[in-house]
């Protein structure tokens, strides 16, 4: 007789295996996982950090041109002399290094402090009034006569610098010279001040390089100048992109990098993190997953035999009522088809929490954020429904004319509430069972009226143009609004057809003088 063994031990040896098994399935899942998101959010940081310093670069040195450009403008005062170009100097506050002004043959007129004197090993360089400066830089300056901040380059002097400049005007507008400032990039120094505003602990470190692929900035202090043009994501700066990307460098050493494009200079800053950065958290999920399977495998063995297969049949009936509903991608009935009356507390919840959240969500995906009505996605379905149905309705688009005017006055903020206000207007003169109002993007909207025609949807936007242009809107005043019409013809056979027919048809209310409503005719009038 062969050797039989008791259920619950088989169920307890059932157990331990599935518990080994799902720890190592959940390790394994979990690490790659969370390798995956920390790697993910490392490159995203890295990017949106590169993104702020790039945005920082770009103000100081917009800012230190606008400087340049005052102190050109006050030295066509014929009471300008060494005094004034010192207190402008001083006002500065360091943000430069040296300002002078020169004659139109690139021959230093004024300079701020008076003498520099630049030594090194070897030799000292000295730089005064009186002295021509013949770089190409200044040359540059001398030829366009317009303001302009130069790559970094290497002066006669040896010292890695860049100038910022601005043409020097008189009276009649005659050219005199330009006046510009220096920054040395060896020192300390505005830009590299905005790259300084973080320590980074972690091994990570950050680099600029200039249009030609020339290190203009490294947070060691070290390989300024040298040439990385050959590096991949210098080459993708120098195509003015911005991005995040895993690489290994030439050492074999894997980094995690954003990088951003600074469009005044053209320059691109990158950041770097290793790679093993992730490794202490990963090692610490491995632990911790190991710790709770042990006490899990415990109480298991206690529980399994008397709730093993209570569990089992209603959550499958869960699992599978929620890959049915991510398949369908919505939920139209809330009794389509599962019906869970467990005498576990937490399984009847997590039905009921899970249909209350499907529901919610199948109605959140379907509206625009901003204004609560439907969005894009909403409308493309509805669109394409009623298309294939044959469903007789017309379709009006919409647009708020001169919305960028009222970005630009009152604000983002008011613009948004403009359009809210708008949303909250139009959807009046839509029917809740039939029609569908809907936000298409930005500042433009529009209105799915169900069986009804080009001359009946014509009527109503013009009411609602009318009523538009008569109410005091967010900015204190009214606002107008452009609007083309059209409707679902016989050889219609896809929505993007009858888009573009109300998209010319709001082109040409635009293009009439705005603020009117015209049907699409096929003749295009």
């Amino acid at each position: 007789m062969k050797k039989e063994i008791k259920l619950n031990v088989a169920i307890s040896i059932l157990v331990i295996l599935v518990v080994i098994g799902s720890t190592m399935i959940d390790m394994v899942s979990s690490t790659n996982a969370l390798r995956t998101s920390l790697k993910t959010n490392y490159l995203q940081n890295n990017y949106n950090y590169t993104n702020k310093l790039a945005e920082g670069v770009q103000y100081v040195t917009s800012d230190l041109q606008q400087s340049i450009i005052a102190v050109a403008e006050l030295s066509r005062s014929m009471n300008f002399d060494q005094n004034q170009l010192d207190i402008l100097y001083k006002s500065e506050n360091g943000h430069f290094n040296s300002i002078f002004k020169t004659d139109t043959d690139g021959t230093i007129k004024l300079i701020s402090p008076k003498v520099i004197e630049i030594q090194d090993e070897e030799s000292a360089f000295i730089v005064e009034a009186g002295r021509k400066i013949d770089a190409n830089i200044v040359k540059r300056a001398l030829t366009t006569k317009e303001p302009f901040i130069s790559q970094p380059y290497i002066s006669a002097s040896g010292t890695l610098l860049m100038l910022v400049t601005a043409p020097i005007l008189n009276e009649n507008g005659l050219f005199e010279g330009v006046m510009a400032g220096t920054i040395y990039l060896e020192e300390g120094n505005p830009i590299s001040n905005v790259f300084n505003s973080d320590k980074y602990l972690d091994g990570s470190y950050i680099y600029a390089v200039d249009q030609s692929g020339k290190i203009a900035y490294h947070s060691d202090g070290e390989h300024l100048f040298e040439d990385f043009s050959e590096n991949p994501i210098v080459k993708a700066i120098n195509r003015g992109k911005s991005g995040y990307e895993e690489i290994t460098d030439a050492d074999g050493e894997e980094y995690l990098a954003g990088y951003s494009y600074i469009e005044n200079l053209e320059w691109g800053v990158v950041l770097l993190t290793p790679s093993t950065i992730l490794h202490e958290p990963l090692n610490h999920l491995i632990r911790k997953i190991v710790t709770q399977s042990l006490a899990v495998l415990i109480v298991l063995l206690i529980i399994a035999t008397f709730l093993v297969k209570r569990l089992t049949y209603p959550l499958t009936q869960l699992a599978e009522y929620s890959e049915r509903v991510i398949s369908n991608k919505k939920l139209n009935n809330p009794n389509d088809g599962l019906t869970i009356n467990s005498k576990i507390y937490e399984i009847n919840q997590l039905y009921r929490q899970l249909r209350i959240q499907l529901l919610k969500l199948s109605q959140e995906i379907q509206l625009d954020g901003l204004t609560g009505l439907a969005n894009r996605k909403a409308f493309d379905t509805v669109i394409k429904e009623w298309t294939q149905k044959r469903e007789p309705f017309a379709l009006a688009m919409l647009d708020i004319d001169n919305f960028k005017s009222i970005n630009d006055t009152y604000g983002h903020l008011v613009g948004d509430d403009v359009i809210k206000f708008l949303a909250s207007i139009l959807i009046s003169f839509s029917r809740e069972e039939e029609d569908l109002s809907f936000r298409y993007g930005g500042e433009e909207f529009g209105l799915l009226l169900k069986g009804k025609s080009e001359l009946n949807a014509a009527v109503i936007m013009e009411q609602f143009r009318v009523k538009m242009a008569n109410m005091q809107s967010p900015t204190g005043k009214p606002i107008t609004v452009s609007v083309g019409v059209t409707s679902l013809q016989v050889n219609d056979e896809t929505p993007e057809t009858i888009i573009n027919r109300a998209d010319k048809a709001l082109y040409q209310s635009k293009q009439a003088g705005k603020n009117r409503v015209t049907v699409y005719k096929n003749d295009g009038k």
